[in-house]
């Protein structure tokens, strides 16, 4: 019985985090679907696939994934300036922001 006791409270852990924030306390959300360029405001943190334009033919970067944390700006490509993108694949919360952790 104790370790389904255990297994409860650490589910509990992980689930309902952003929901116990206060509204004004929320971050935006990313949705699967946008499409983010340079310059914009990373929304939510977490794993973001990123593909740059061919120059010319030319495939400088393949497709890859990178890590973004919320509040942070989106870069641009050192080969193709601003047009490289972003699509977030999986969200995931910053551990200085999630509120087991946060000092």
């Amino acid at each position: 019985m104790k370790a389904v006791g255990a297994a409860a409270v650490g589910a509990s852990c992980l689930t309902g985090d952003a929901a116990r924030l206060p509204a004004q306390e929320k971050p935006d959300m990313a949705s699967i679907d946008q499409e983010f360029k340079p310059g914009e405001k990373v929304k939510s943190s977490g794993i973001y696939d990123v593909w740059h334009d061919s120059l010319d033919g030319d495939t400088h970067a393949d497709r890859h994934q990178v890590t973004a944390v919320a509040g942070t700006i989106f870069p641009h490509c050192r080969g193709c300036r601003e047009w490289v993108r972003f699509r977030l694949y999986q969200a995931a919360e910053h551990i200085e922001t999630d509120p087991h952790f946060a000092a």
